[in-house]
């Protein structure tokens, strides 16, 4: 990890760095954010279709266990108090794992791995509650970073849009220069890339634990580095994710 002061002058991808400076979220332009977002609610939610013309393949749906997880998938953002056990937390962590051919569960470009999981235990069984960890893919295991508190705490410094109490904030952080040293500037689409399969894949573990769960992107970046001690750091805060029942 670099030291941000750094990080403009030996950017490998600066235009990107522009890109993400410019998109950082914080109590002063969350107003602006949330007339945009009332704006759209009061709009047509019909999502437009591309036509082609020429005769369509009918296609036959699966009726795998996979295919009744993906059908579970759904966005809920209202939780209520739940505690989570050791076994589905584990569960929830497995898919960003190391796999014994020492690649991991998850792709990335180049084999960089520029995203690493970090959560905030607001409800769990064991010794690790209100703690804030680090994932570990290699071994699969937890390390403390800090204390959390209640959800409302943290929800109050970071601006998350959740109602209810979750049991786990899931934070996907990008080391973005791990893959930017190697493709430039379009290292940082990559990551982007990156955290949808992590989102994608912990969606689909909570599917199959029958949780609920939902992405949060209106986080104050600054904010949340600070509660993860990255606050010295080139980090950058990709995407939440809120699990629960």
């Amino acid at each position: 990890m670099k030291n941000s002061n750094n990080l403009k002058e030996f950017s490998e991808s600066p235009t990107f760095d522009l890109f993400w400076e410019n998109s950082k979220f914080n109590k002063y332009n969350a107003l602006q954010l949330s007339n945009k977002l009332n704006e759209d609610a009061r709009t047509s939610k019909t999502i437009p279709q591309l036509f082609y013309p020429t005769e369509e393949l009918q296609l036959k749906k699966p009726n795998d266990n996979l295919a009744k997880i993906l059908d579970r998938r759904e966005s809920k953002r209202k939780f209520s108090e739940y505690e989570l056990t050791e076994k589905q937390l584990g569960s929830l962590f497995y898919g960003f794992s190391q796999k014994e051919n020492m690649t991991r569960i998850i792709p990335s470009a180049g084999a960089k791995y520029p995203v690493e999981v970090y959560a905030f235990l607001f409800n769990v069984r064991g010794p690790l509650n209100k703690k804030v960890v680090y994932y570990n893919p290699d071994f699969h295991s937890l390390s403390i970073v800090n204390d959390c508190g209640s959800f409302q705490e943290v929800n109050e410094h970071c601006g998350l849009r959740v109602e209810g109490n979750p049991s786990v904030l899931f934070v996907f952080v990008g080391f973005v220069e791990r893959v930017t040293k190697k493709y430039g500037e379009r290292g940082g689409r990559f990551f982007l890339i990156e955290v949808g399969h992590y989102a994608q894949t912990l969606g689909l573990r909570i599917a199959q634990e029958k949780l609920c769960g939902v992405e949060v992107g209106g986080i104050y970046d600054d904010e949340m580095k600070k509660h993860l001690k990255l606050e010295n750091t080139n980090a950058l805060i990709g995407l939440g994710f809120a699990c629960g029942n």
